[in-house]
Order: C-alpha cells, then sequence, then structure tokens
C-alpha cells in the first residue's frame, strides 16, 4: 500500500510556484522565475518531483531545505578504514541487515522548509571572524577537576530522574545517526550539503551505519573500526582548517555517543570511551581556540552567514559534549562539577535561525536583532530566577520567556535540565542568602550565581560615589577658599605676599606628603576608619587656623589642615577602585574628579565672599562648620569597602566602625550574591613606603612624571590669578573670587566628559584586542591599556599649553587686552589640566588595582611637591622677566615632559608585563 502511495503520482500536481501556490495567485510557471515572483523579487521555487523508492533498498539520501536528495553516494568516502566501506551496485551506502542481502531503508531528513535551490547554495568558510571570549585551556584541562582540586571548584549533583532524562536524550542523538532519520541538533544542515560537507563528517555518518541491527558478535569489530576512525581525527585534528575541525569535532562526538550508546557491552565503566573523553575535549579545546562567538554578534551586527553557522553548530557541541561528559563521570562513579568556564556564551539560538537558509536567514537575523539590542541570550541567565519582585529580576524574566518562544528542541532540553539541576534562591529579609543545594547547575556548563565583583547595586554605587565626592572636595575648598583672601592675611599679620604664598607652598607639600600616610592606612584598616581619622584632624585645624594670631601660628596650622584634607582623594580613589569594574570605572573616576574640583569652580568665589564681608577669619570657621557636618554623614552612610576586610561587601566585618552601615547595604542591594562562609583574610601590615616605591617604579613613573609637570604649571597659574588680576586690572576681593570661576567650571566640565570618553574608548579597545587574541581573559598582560586610557592625553597636552601661552601673554598687555581673554584662557586650561589627571589617575588605578591609595597617594606626592617648587618662585618669575615670558618658560618645561608620555606609552606594557612575571616567581618561590 505505501509503494502505491509513493508512486502514484509520476510528477507533481502542484501547477504553481510556492510563493504563487501560497497566495492563490495564477502563476505562468517561466522556466527561471515566474513572473509574479520576478516583479515582487520573490524566491521562485517549484515543486520537485519525489524519487522513486526502490522495492528492495531505498538510497540513504542527505536532503537539502528544498527536498532535493543527495546520496550517500556523492559524500566522500575516500576518509573511510577499507574495514568500513561498503559499496552496493546503486552505488549507495547500504547497511547490513539481520540477514545476508538484506539492506535496510533511511534518509537523513532535514528540519528545513523553505529553502534555496542547490545551485544558490555557495558557501564560503574563508575569512571567519570569530573570537574566543572563554579561556579555552579549561575545555582541555576539565578531566583533571576529578584529580586535582582547583579554586572555584564546585560539585554538581544529579537526581536519578535527571540523570535518566540526559541519558535518553544522548541515545536519541546516537540513534538518529545509526538508524539514518536524520542527525543531531548540534550538525547544521547547511554542514552536510554537497557544497559544505567534510571528509570527518561524511565519512562518520556513514560508519556509524554499520552499527543498525548488526549481526551477533559483531559488535567488536564495528568497535575497532569506530576507534581506529577516532584515532584518526584525534592524531590528524591539528591539521585541519577551521570548518574540517569542526567536522572533526562533531564527529568524534558522534562516534562517542554511539561506542557508549550502542556498542558498550555493560554499564560499567569504559576505559576507552574516558580516553576518548579527554581526548574529546582536547579537540574541542583547539576547535574553541579558532572562535566561538562571531564579532559581528559582539559588535551588535549581522554576521555572515557562514560564520554564525560555524559558531552556533560549535557552541552546540560543546554543550553537547559536556552532557556526554557528565553522564560518562556518573556512571564511572567520578565527581560531576560546574562547567563554570563556559560561562557567558550565547545560549542555543531560536529554531528560525537555525533552520533557515541564507536568505531567510539573513531576514530573521534582522528581527533577532532588533528584539535582542541589548545582548544575545546568555547560558547564565538559564539560572533559576529569585523569588522575588524588582526591577532586574523581572527583566530577566522577560528575556528567559522571550527565549523560550523561539528555541527548537535542544534548547528546550538545556533549559530543562538547568531547571531540575538548580536550586531556586530564596530572599530572606531581603537578602540573597543562597542554602548550600544551590551550587548545583545544568552539565551544559551553567553555574551558581557568580559572586559579582561588588554587590552593591547602582543606586548604592551612586550613593557611595557621591559621598567620596563630597569628602574630595575638602582638599580643593581648603586650597581654593584661601587664594582671595591671600593680600588682605598679609595685610592683617603684618606680613609680605610673597611669606603669606609660602603657606600655599606649605599646605602643597603636605598635600602630597600625607596620602603616602593614610593611603596605607586606608588600604590596611578600612576606609571608614582613615576618613574619621583625617577628616577629625581637619577639623580641629580649621578651628586652630580661626583662631591664628601671627604668622607662625598660621604656617604651621595651614600644614595640619593639609595634612588632614588631602587624604581624602587617595581614599576615594580606592574606594572607587574597590566597587567598580575596568570597563566603569572611568566614568565614575570622572563624577569623584568633577567632585574634587568643583571647590576650585566656587572655592574662591566663597573665600570672596566670606572675607569680603565678614573676614578672613570666617573662611576657617565655614570650613569646621562644613566638616563636622559631614563627618557625621559619613560615620551614618559610608559602608566599609576596602576589598582585605569586606571582600565584595559579602563579608561582615566584626569591627562596629566597619560593620555599620554594611549591613544596611546588604540587606537592601538589589543585586544578586550569595552569603557564603566567612572567608579569613591574612591581616597586612601598613606599608608607608608603598606609594614611594610605586613613585619610583618604572612602569609608573614616566607617566607619574608628566603629570607632576603639567598639574604643576597649572597651580602656578591659579596661584598668580588673585594677585595678577588685582595689580593688572585693579580687581577687588569679590571681583578676584569671580574670576576663579572659569577655571573651576572648566574643570568639572572637563572631568565629566573625559570620564564617558574613557568609559566608551575603553570598550572600543577592548572589544578590537577579544576579536585579535584567541583566549582575552588570560592575555591581560597583552592588553594595550596604555592606548585604551591614554591615546587623548596628547591632545589635551597641546590644548593646555596653548591656553597657558594664551593666559600669560594676554595678561603681559592688560590695557591692549579685555579681561575676558585670559578669563576665557582659564576655563581652557582648567578643561585640559583636569581632563589630563583624571586619564592618568584611572590609569594609575587600573595598573595598581590591588593598591589603588597608595597608587593615587604617589601621584598626588609628585604633583604636590612640584607644585608647591612652582607656586613658590612664580611671582618672582613674573616679578623679574614679566607674565608672558615666564609663563613661556613654563610651557617649554612641559614640551620636554611629553617625552616622559612618549616612554610611557613605547614601554608600558612591557613594564607592567616583566612586573607580573616576577609577583607570580615571588609568590611561587613564598609557598
Amino acid at each position: 500500500m505505501s509503494q502505491t502511495k509513493s508512486s502514484r503520482y509520476s510528477t507533481s500536481r502542484q501547477k504553481a510556484c510556492q510563493a504563487c501556490s501560497a497566495a492563490k495567485s495564477k502563476c505562468d510557471r517561466r522556466p527561471d522565475t515566474c513572473g509574479r515572483c520576478a516583479l515582487r523579487g520573490l524566491d521562485c521555487l517549484y515543486a520537485q518531483t519525489p524519487k522513486a523508492s526502490n522495492s528492495e533498498s531505498q538510497e540513504a539520501s542527505l536532503f537539502d531545505g528544498n527536498d532535493t536528495a543527495y546520496s550517500l553516494a556523492d559524500v566522500p568516502l575516500e576518509g573511510l578504514h577499507p574495514a568500513a566501506r561498503i559499496e552496493t551496485p546503486s552505488s549507495t551506502v547500504s547497511i547490513a541487515g539481520n540477514t545476508p542481502g538484506s539492506s535496510s531503508a533511511h534518509t537523513l531528513p532535514l528540519n528545513a522548509t523553505e529553502t534555496d535551490s542547490a545551485a544558490q547554495l555557495e558557501l564560503d568558510f574563508s575569512g571567519l571572524k570569530l573570537v574566543c571570549p572563554i579561556n579555552s585551556d579549561d575545555i582541555k584541562n576539565r578531566w583533571l577537576n576529578t584529580y586535582v582540586p582547583f579554586p572555584g571548584q564546585t560539585l554538581k549533583n544529579y537526581s536519578p530522574s535527571v540523570m535518566g532524562f540526559v541519558y535518553r536524550i544522548l541515545k536519541s542523538y546516537a540513534s538518529v545517526v545509526v538508524r539514518g532519520r536524520g542527525i543531531p541538533p548540534f550538525i547544521h544542515f547547511s554542514q552536510i550539503t554537497p557544497a559544505a560537507v567534510t571528509r570527518p563528517l561524511s565519512t562518520c555518518l556513514s560508519l556509524v551505519r554499520v552499527c543498525e541491527n548488526s549481526l551477533p558478535g559483531s559488535e567488536g569489530t564495528a568497535t575497532d573500526i569506530l576507534q581506529r576512525e577516532m584515532t584518526n581525527i584525534y592524531e590528524q585534528h591539528g591539521t585541519y582548517d577551521d570548518i574540517d575541525l569542526l567536522a572533526a569535532f562533531q564527529a568524534y562526538l558522534i562516534y562517542s555517543l554511539v561506542l557508549y550508546f550502542h556498542l558498550t557491552p555493560s554499564q560499567g565503566p569504559a576505559p576507552f570511551l574516558r580516553q576518548a573523553i579527554i581526548n574529546l575535549q582536547e579537540i574541542a579545546c583547539t576547535s574553541c581556540q579558532r572562535g566561538l562567538v562571531c564579532v559581528a554578534e559582539q559588535e551588535g551586527i549581522r554576521p555572515t552567514w557562514e560564520a554564525w553557522v560555524v559558531a552556533e553548530a560549535k557552541r552546540r557541541t560543546l554543550y553537547t559534549m559536556y552532557f556526554l561528559d557528565n553522564v560518562l563521570s556518573a556512571q564511572d562513579g567520578l565527581p560531576t562539577y560546574l562547567g563554570t568556564e563556559l560561562r557567558g556564551l550565547p545560549a542555543p539560538s531560536n529554531k528560525v535561525l537555525w533552520q533557515s537558509r541564507r536568505h531567510d536567514w539573513e531576514a530573521a537575523y534582522n528581527i533577532h536583532l532588533a528584539e535582542w539590542a541589548e545582548s544575545n541570550f546568555r547560558l547564565d541567565e538559564l539560572w533559576p530566577l529569585p523569588e522575588r519582585s524588582d526591577e532586574s529580576v523581572a527583566k530577566r524574566r522577560d528575556r528567559m520567556d522571550r527565549w523560550l518562544e523561539g528555541v527548537d528542541e535542544f534548547g528546550t532540553m538545556l533549559y530543562a535540565v538547568t531547571s531540575c539541576t538548580h536550586v531556586r534562591t530564596n530572599t530572606t529579609n531581603s537578602t540573597m542568602a543562597t542554602s548550600s543545594n544551590a551550587q548545583n547547575s545544568s552539565s551544559s556548563g551553567q553555574s551558581t550565581t557568580e559572586q559579582p565583583y561588588s554587590i552593591f547595586d547602582k543606586r548604592q554605587k551612586a550613593l557611595i560615589v557621591l559621598i567620596v565626592s563630597v569628602a574630595a572636595t575638602f582638599s580643593g575648598f581648603a586650597s581654593n577658599i584661601y587664594f582671595p583672601a591671600l593680600p588682605t592675611i598679609a595685610h592683617d599679620l603684618d606680613t609680605s605676599i610673597e611669606l603669606i604664598n609660602l603657606t600655599v607652598t606649605s599646605y602643597l607639600i603636605f598635600q602630597g606628603i600625607a596620602p603616602s600616610f593614610w593611603g596605607p592606612i586606608s588600604d590596611v584598616k578600612g576606609r571608614r576608619v582613615a576618613y574619621c581619622c583625617t577628616f577629625i584632624v581637619f577639623l580641629g585645624a580649621c578651628i586652630g587656623l580661626a583662631e591664628a594670631k601671627n604668622y607662625a601660628t598660621l604656617l604651621v596650622l595651614r600644614c595640619l589642615q593639609s595634612t588632614g584634607s588631602a587624604s581624602t582623594i587617595a581614599i576615594g580613589s580606592g574606594v572607587i577602585g574597590d566597587i567598580t569594574t575596568r570597563s566603569e570605572r572611568g566614568g565614575l573616576m570622572g563624577i569623584f574628579q568633577a567632585g574634587l574640583l568643583m571647590p576650585v569652580a566656587i572655592g574662591p568665589v566663597i573665600g570672596g565672599l566670606l572675607a569680603g564681608s565678614l573676614g578672613w577669619r570666617s573662611i576657617f570657621w565655614f570650613l569646621a562648620i562644613y566638616s563636622g557636618a559631614f563627618l557625621v554623614i559619613l560615620v551614618l552612610l559610608l559602608p566599609e569597602t576596602l576589598r582585605g576586610i569586606v571582600g565584595n561587601g559579602s563579608q561582615t566585618p566584626s569591627n562596629p566602625l566597619t560593620k555599620f552601615p554594611l549591613d544596611v547595604y546588604q540587606r537592601t542591594t538589589k543585586a544578586q550574591w550569595d552569603q557564603g562562609p566567612q572567608e579569613p583574610t591574612t591581616r597586612k601590615r601598613i606599608d608607608i613606603t608603598g606609594p614611594i616605591r610605586i613613585l619610583v617604579s618604572k612602569h609608573a613613573a614616566p607617566i607619574i612624571f608628566f603629570l607632576a609637570i603639567y598639574y604643576a604649571v597649572w597651580q602656578m597659574s591659579i596661584t598668580a590669578m588673585s594677585t595678577l588680576f588685582e595689580t593688572k586690572y585693579g580687581l577687588g576681593e569679590t571681583q578676584v573670587g569671580l574670576t576663579f570661576i572659569a577655571n573651576g567650571v572648566g574643570s568639572i566640565i572637563g572631568t565629566l566628559i573625559t570620564g564617558k570618553i574613557l568609559d566608551i574608548d575603553y570598550r572600543r579597545v577592548k572589544a578590537q584586542h577579544d576579536s585579535s587574541v584567541t583566549d582575552p581573559e588570560t592575555n591581560q598582560s597583552e592588553f594595550p591599556l596604555e592606548k585604551a586610557r591614554l591615546r587623548l592625553v596628547p591632545l589635551f597636552s597641546l590644548l593646555q599649553c596653548l591656553s597657558i601661552i594664551l593666559f600669560g601673554w594676554t595678561i603681559h598687555y592688560p590695557h591692549r587686552v579685555h579681561i575676558a581673554v585670559p578669563i576665557i584662557s582659564t576655563f581652557i586650561t582648567g578643561w585640559t589640566a583636569v581632563s589630563t589627571q583624571s586619564v592618568v589617575m584611572t590609569y594609575l588605578v587600573d595598573v595598581f588595582h590591588d593598591r589603588s591609595a597608595a597608587a593615587s597617594a604617589s601621584l598626588n606626592l609628585a604633583r604636590c611637591l612640584f607644585a608647591a617648587g612652582g607656586t613658590s618662585f612664580v611671582m618672582p618669575m613674573i616679578n623679574g622677566i614679566g607674565v608672558g615670558p615666564a609663563f613661556t618658560v613654563c610651557v617649554a618645561v612641559q614640551v620636554i615632559g611629553l617625552l616622559s608620555l612618549a616612554v610611557q606609552f613605547r614601554y608600558g606594557r612591557r613594564w607592567r608585563r616583566d612586573a607580573e612575571q616576577l609577583e607570580a616567581e615571588r609568590v611561587k618561590n613564598s609557598r
């Protein structure tokens, strides 16, 4: 009956092409394309005549999506082992059945509906632009997890029901190729068309057919044939190109599946299979090194169809390998571990993309890009959702639901296994306290919720950055609020303006030295302890200055005041380094620098108003009240962030001063984190000489020397401003204070914009770097950090030199040039000087991320000492040679300083790599 049905119609009865038939329109059936399809630019596909079946044996055929059959005779079989090559008179592969001479008829249908014709299927697998975003060596070394304990290892236990489910799914993959009824879901249909089929895969699909209905006692022969072919693949896998290596990876996995499910005589340990998994992991590593993700996918644009097919098929094959590894480990009584090395890879794509041909795929991928504009759905998003309601959970649930709407059976299976091998996290008192059973994960590489770099959510980080930015204002206020009152103080204390300028110099000296003391303390004892101590010192100094009666008292207390205020910069940089990663640090450092420099804009204005109305002593009373009120706010709102004490914020210290308000932040954060056991931390000693060693280290000294010169010239221009505007343009105290606004506004705007530019520039350089290396995560020492952080510095330097020249020579001729011109030049000077400082500060925090406060202190020491020297002789130099020539000399020194920047660009990466190697050797020798 079936034979009659299959041969009833020798030709198709459909009188229209597929497009016209679907539209129920008349079709003129022209040879290549009908008139309606030509007018509309549609693919014109006609129904094909089905091949007649043979009563004795059917051809084992490979189909493309257009129902065009390709006999396995068309597939190259030269790679077959001689003992496995089977030929029939019809030149198709016929697999032995239960009786001699019998044959079975099976085809390999593909789940593709709308397809192009075979002539349109022209594939180009050359020049694939792929990148490997994970450390592929972890895949190769995965088998060592059983024997060598690695940090971060987590056992994963399967329930019998889950193990049975995975077992049945993998067995179906083996059976479908053995019986010739299709291809497993990790092989793309384009891989087995004549245009793209490769020898390892074609040989495999033909060879495994010997296992169907094999005669009793022939299993050993079939096993030997498959094992010899597997050995051949393993020995040659290093010589394959990208597409052949993918085919070899898939073929080796299929052989392993068939051996386990069809040819293993018992369910006991199989030594060859265990060795096969080790070999398979090595082949997978080699294949993954050549790319797992399209570069275009990372950039949010559509890749080529061929590149996407290779990347998607490779990831699916990799996930299936992990399933098989865990099933074999469970059978052999070996522990199974989380595949954390796969974290961040894209989850399997939706069914439409996987089954579409080129033309339809391009249209479908454009829709996919619109739906997933933010980012592709990742494996780690398959972790269970916490039982709480907030914006992040709702967003994640929506992404998972949208992904599930379109996935094929492979993706559905992956989700099902993931859901069964996780324990849903619970929230208690709004804290994500996860039970120990939540360490279970799916066998395809997912893990439990990864501990974030910081548990603080965005709003908490914003509050922390706001607090440390306000704290940083005290250094600028104490320095700049003082400038408009310099002539008044000199007159009131009956001393010269040169001696009063020495109080500015002494302030800058201690501003450079003090962070070298407080920075190491904050890196060991904690940020809150250091903040509290510095503000107590600052508060006492301000009260003393308000009551100062002579020059000596003023000089000493200004030094003490600088000791208390200057360290807020180093400590604040340490706090930001504690809670941020490189990719977000630039923007937050820009906000921090804006807070630091806000006093440059408004400090002189406030100082001029206070000195002009209430006298210069009111300046210090204002600072005393301001610091006292802020100290209370800091104690109540700023949590301890030092990673050596609280880790990523999840560890609760026992010290009451550091415990509060961290426990409040832990209870209210919206970030997902696990309350793990308290980890003992190694007590570090306070290293006072740490900033000095950083300052003289070769991979920091050039860039610090460069910035110190430019900062000194900037401070020299600010110090001279009040006197120059008073003497050259006849301004009063209040008016002099107003002239500082331009410099301050330029500083604030510059640092905010530069922070955003830093983040954008970093991401761009990182994307280029990741696409050019095999394992970006293991090549951090090779990352061009100097290019990512410092390439804008030459532009800022040039603009600052021009603005300083403009400032000097316009004030040199006050009767010819309007006062607006030098004031505008101070805006440019402030913009460029602060932008340069923000860039260099971020660079140093990146390089010395574990000693961020000490790195900031070393930079502060150099720039303040240079500024102290410059401000001490700027007025004598101006009085001696004039304003214009004096600042021309300053610019000449700045140009010479550019040589240090060039040295940092040229040798910075090499020096960082050498330092990391020395540190690694030191740690190794200390064990």
